[in-house]
């Protein structure tokens, strides 16, 4: 896998900084410190990609313009055997802002959090990294950023 995702993927894309990570050294080099107990083995059940936000941005961007060939897919959100639409789409959360279609993933190591966050029709991907950010102050923070480019005041 890490094989395919770097040569199918992350370098046809441009991702320099992107990498599946497994270890032994709790991060890959240049990383930011992250707890030694949180050995990097333990990340490959959950993906074991460790990335930058400006790749995490390219990602974004390469998913709105379909560069893949993917993407309707990886938003095409799931049903319940009763025909219940979820909002949830592959791993990626689907929502609604202002009108807009939103399509969303976060998630965390040893301290580091991150969230992604895409409204395809306006052509526009957000990424909000953070060290240490132990509550959901990013999820804050895409917020207002997603107010602020939807015209949406009052949150």
């Amino acid at each position: 896998m890490p094989h395919h995702a770097g040569s199918r993927l992350f370098a046809p894309l441009g991702m320099t900084g992107t990498r599946f990570w497994p270890g032994p050294e709790p991060a890959p080099p240049g990383a930011a410190p992250t707890d030694p107990s949180w050995p990097a083995p333990l990340s490959l059940g959950d993906g074991g990609v460790w990335s930058t936000a400006a790749d995490l941005l390219r990602w974004s961007q390469a998913l709105n313009a379909d560069e893949l060939g993917v993407s309707a897919l990886l938003q095409t959100p799931g049903r319940l055997d009763d025909g219940t639409l979820l909002d949830y789409a592959w791993g990626i959360g689907v929502r609604s802002h202002a009108g807009h279609r939103v399509y969303r993933h976060g998630g965390g190591w040893a301290g580091l959090r991150a969230l992604q966050a895409r409204i395809p029709g306006l052509g526009l991907s957000l990424v909000v990294v953070a060290i240490a950010d132990h509550t959901e102050r990013r999820v804050d923070l895409a917020g207002s950023l997603l107010d602020e480019v939807t015209g949406r005041s009052g949150r």
